[in-house]
């Protein structure tokens, strides 16, 4: 017998269970016995027989209860609700009802038809309850399989996340590599100093590429120092303007999403006397960062989208709205402005 009963999970659940059987056990005795005598019953005289209804009450909402969960791993509320419904109302009933006869046999507390009026009103209580249990279960499941994957999410988007910063270094370093190889043949003393600059840059990379944020200010410190490694790659055929208001330099930018802007911008265009190339980073009504450059053309477009899209992935770990691409007489890329007050979790 004991099998039926449930094993509550904490004192909470038992206290409501009892509470609960008790309250609707000594509900339902004054229900009949005013319907019987038409007047309340005397707490002191009838006491033991209330006391008897609530712990009835209490064993059937125990049974009820484990026959719940042993439906419940069968039958699922959110796949088959209707289903479920009619197969917990009808065992609950067999279950009250056969406790109910048992009752009037050995006890005979009530008549034939005391037990028809106590029947239709456990039915209808039952019902009640059946709707409540199936509302309450679907909400918790549905809470707990909305937790349960927005967290599987944030853990793959978190590795995704080191995923897409480890790719950044080593392109980076790919290529100062390749521009110090050609400066060893023209210049070593200019060699030697595009060297020092490297180094800077490269502490950056190492102290910030674990970080997820940086401040504005590190990042434009650090795109200034790429830009002069290009200058010297270039001879000073690349121009890049910034025009950045002091209240921004404290929001925050993924690192190394400025010097990724200006290394597409010289990858993808010709650089030439003819045709220098310009890059703009500037405020856009300081709540978003723009960076263009002209468009000159003439160079291989292969891999373009990969930067792009690597900032695109970045970017929603840290805010709802859009990175903005325009394609037009320059090539624009607007950046949302990340405050401290409006970042998404990334935890």
């Amino acid at each position: 017998m004991l099998a039926w009963f449930p094993q509550p999970k904490s004192f909470r659940v038992a206290s409501l269970l009892i509470l609960a059987g008790s309250v609707i056990g000594i509900s339902l005795f004054y229900f009949m016995y005013y319907s019987q005598y038409g007047q309340l019953p005397d707490l002191l005289a009838k006491a033991d027989k209330m006391a008897m209804a609530a712990l009835i009450t209490c064993g059937v909402g125990a049974m009820l209860l484990q026959a719940d969960r042993w439906l419940d791993k069968g039958v699922h509320w959110k796949d088959h609700f209707v289903a479920r419904l009619v197969s917990g109302l009808l065992s609950h009933l067999i279950l009250t009802g056969g406790v109910l006869m048992l009752v009037k046999i050995f006890l005979h507390t009530f008549s034939n038809e005391e037990l028809l009026k106590l029947l239709i009103l456990v039915t209808i209580l039952l019902f009640i309850y059946e709707i409540l249990y199936g509302l309450l279960y679907s909400y918790r499941y549905y809470a707990v399989t909305q937790a349960e994957q927005l967290r599987t999410e944030r853990w793959q988007l978190e590795l995704q996340f080191q995923s897409l910063k480890s790719q950044i270094s080593p392109h980076y370093l790919f290529n100062c590599l390749n521009t110090v190889s050609a400066l060893l043949y023209k210049d070593t003393r200019e060699a030697e100093e595009f060297i020092r600059r490297m180094a800077d840059t490269f502490r950056y990379v190492l102290t910030y590429e674990r970080q997820q944020l940086v401040t504005l200010q590190e990042e434009l410190e650090f795109t200034k120092a790429y830009y002069f490694l290009l200058q010297v790659r270039y001879e000073y055929l690349l121009q890049l303007e910034i025009n950045i208001p002091s209240n921004l330099l404290t929001t925050f930018i993924p690192p190394m999403t400025l010097q990724l802007l200006v290394e597409n911008a010289v990858k993808h265009n010709r650089i030439s006397k003819e045709t220098p190339l310009l890059v703009y980073i500037a405020a856009t009504d300081n709540t978003r960062i723009t960076v263009s450059n002209t468009k000159t053309g003439g160079t291989s477009t292969s891999g373009f989208r990969v930067g792009l899209d690597n900032i695109h992935t970045r970017y929603k770990f840290f805010s709802a709205q859009p990175v903005l691409v325009r394609d037009e007489e320059r090539f624009t890329v607007q950046l949302p402005v990340l405050k401290v007050n409006q970042l998404l979790s990334a935890e």
